[in-house]
């Protein structure tokens, strides 16, 4: 049986640290660890069924997220760059806010 990740409702307030319910049971990461390797990150996109586009923000980009806190998301709403894609990530990053869309594959490959 293959898998591929369906969109969820996002919550109103992403409270800048959220991801798709369903990544942690398929995620490829090791613990403690920051960064994915290339072979973790594609087996990921594998697992999800899906090919991931990562956006990276600049808060000054974003009126909606106050300068004062960057951690109150609670007024923005990412739109998505293309409509072939949904949000599965949404978190914060030293620069802005970090968004993974996820673009489903028409064919799901086996694990």
């Amino acid at each position: 049986m293959s898998y591929q990740i369906q969109p969820v409702e996002v919550p109103n307030d992403l409270n800048s640290n959220w991801f798709h319910p369903d990544i942690e049971q398929h995620d490829t990461i090791s613990e403690n660890s920051e960064f994915y390797t290339k072979e973790q990150w594609v087996q990921l996109q594998k697992n999800l069924g899906v090919e991931i586009l990562i956006e990276r923000l600049d808060y000054w980009d974003i009126p909606e997220i106050p300068e004062s806190d960057c951690a109150d998301w609670s007024k923005w709403k990412p739109q998505a760059p293309t409509e072939d894609v949904f949000l599965i990530a949404a978190f914060d990053s030293d620069d802005g806010p970090i968004l993974w869309w996820a673009k489903p594959k028409t064919i799901v490959e086996k694990k």
